[in-house]
């Protein structure tokens, strides 16, 4: 589909958009969600963004000590029907061969906030996440730069989310749902070890 064609069919299209409709729109480089209806699309992130996404993945997937779970960057998770969103990172079932993640096959999601979202991830995807009863969230938030870069870990109890863990200094720090420990900084500097 071209760009035209694309265009034409987003603006043109009457009323809220239904899961199907959003399931048949053609892959794009634009990160788009479906939100209760509504096409929600977010701005290009910075490189220090994408490099700690992908340097997110890469931790998640060698630390996890289940290989029934795997990471993976940017995928559709339908929370319920007609709202999808993308995390920078999933962690799901492993082995997956789906267009989209149910949340119930999700068990924790990774949001990095920029200057363009931290709105929605400090406050409306965290709700959102919530009610769907993804177990862990963690947020790491990079939208000042990288030298004032924190995070905090959340988990599901009785249905909100409650954090256990921060990472002030740019170092998480976890138990759960496993064991870790990374300098968050250094990752989005492209620095490991």
């Amino acid at each position: 589909m071209s760009v035209e064609a694309l265009y034409e069919a987003v603006f043109a299209h009457p009323g809220p958009w239904t899961q199907d409709e959003y399931l048949a729109l053609p892959e794009t480089p634009a990160r788009i969600e479906l939100v209760d209806g509504v096409l929600v699309v977010s701005p290009l992130s910075t490189v220090p963004h994408h490099r700690l996404v992908r340097e997110l993945t890469v931790l998640f997937c060698d630390t996890c000590p289940d290989g029934c779970w795997e990471g993976l960057p940017g995928v559709n998770v339908r929370l319920w029907r007609d709202h999808f969103r993308i995390p920078d990172v999933v962690v799901a079932r492993a082995g997956l061969d789906v267009l989209f993640v149910s949340a119930a096959d999700v068990l924790l999601l990774a949001e990095v906030t920029s200057p363009g979202n931290f709105r929605q991830d400090r406050i409306v995807k965290h709700g959102d996440y919530a009610a769907a009863g993804i177990p862990f969230y963690l947020r790491v938030d990079l939208d000042r730069g990288i030298d004032e870069l924190t995070a905090a870990a959340y988990e599901l109890v009785d249905g909100a989310y409650r954090e256990y863990a921060q990472a002030v200094d740019g170092v998480v720090r976890l138990d759960r749902p496993w064991p870790l420990e990374a300098d968050l900084r250094a990752l989005a500097r492209g620095a490991t070890d």
